[in-house]
Formats: C-alpha cells, structure tokens, sequence
C-alpha cells in the first residue's frame, strides 16, 4: 500500500499497520480480528479468514450473471367460452361503495393550559373495526376520543 501523510504532516503506511495488528481484536460487535479470522473470547482463532472466503464464493462464482427478463410473459390463450344458458346466467352482487368518514369541523378549544389548542383531527380505525378521534393540540401533544355512535 502507498504512503498517506495526514493532516499533520505525519506520515500513515495502513498495509503495515494492518499486518503489525493482524491478531488484535476487531472493535465491533463481530467477534473477528483485524485480519479477519472469527475468534472466541479468549482471542484465539476459530474459523481462519480463508475458510470463510472459500464458503462464500463457493456459492457465489465471479463474473457469472444470471440472465433476468423484465419483458412480459406472452399470456396464454384463454379456452374458448362454454355456451351458456342465458336463463341461468348467475349475476354478480353489486358492490356496495365504503361509507367515507365525516369530518367534523375543527373548532379551537382552549384548555386549561394558556394558549393550547386543537389543531387537527383524525378519525382512526383499529384491527378490531372500532373507530376513534385522533386529536391534536397546538403544543404537539395528542389524545384520543372514543367516537361516539349515535
């Protein structure tokens, strides 16, 4: 490796430091060492660098791609229609459209606090299909109110 001066004049060769620092341990969360090896606790080598490089590009071989088509598949040709008694044609249920939730009209409401008030709500659905008001007030906090079914 070549020579790196710093920002102080000093001067950095980082091949020899890495092979003057080969056994020390890594500072991760990785239990390796600076060459690379995994070690135990103790510092001692368990699984040697060249072991892992060997079982990793044994499943993935260099300068081999695997080809990918993004064009569409040509779609296959549907079977002809099966003549069909016009009589006993069965009709599809019509679809019934979602109810939209109202929004109410947000007035301010002052509370107890000097200067807070409602700023935006929200009504929110939970996984079990009851709904409520997600409501927030001008210093960031929020609350939720139970939405009331009438």
């Amino acid at each position: 490796m070549k020579d790196i001066r710093t920002a102080r004049g000093r001067v950095l060769n980082m091949g020899q430091l890495a092979t003057e620092h080969e056994k020390t341990r890594a500072v991760s969360n990785v239990p390796i060492n600076a060459k690379g090896d995994i070690i135990d606790n103790r510092g001692e080598v368990k699984v040697p660098r060249e072991k892992i490089s060997k079982e990793y590009y044994r499943d993935n071989l260099t300068g081999i791609e695997e080809q990918i088509s993004i064009k569409e598949e040509p779609a296959t040709p549907a079977p002809p229609p099966v003549e069909a008694d016009p009589a006993k044609a069965v009709k599809p249920e019509p679809v019934k459209p979602k109810p939209k939730a109202v929004k109410p009209k947000v007035e301010p409401v002052v509370t107890k606090e000097e200067g807070v008030h409602e700023t935006g709500r929200r009504s929110r659905t939970r996984e079990d299909g009851t709904t409520y008001w997600e409501v927030e007030f001008s210093d960031g906090s929020m609350t939720t109110e139970e939405e009331k079914n009438d």
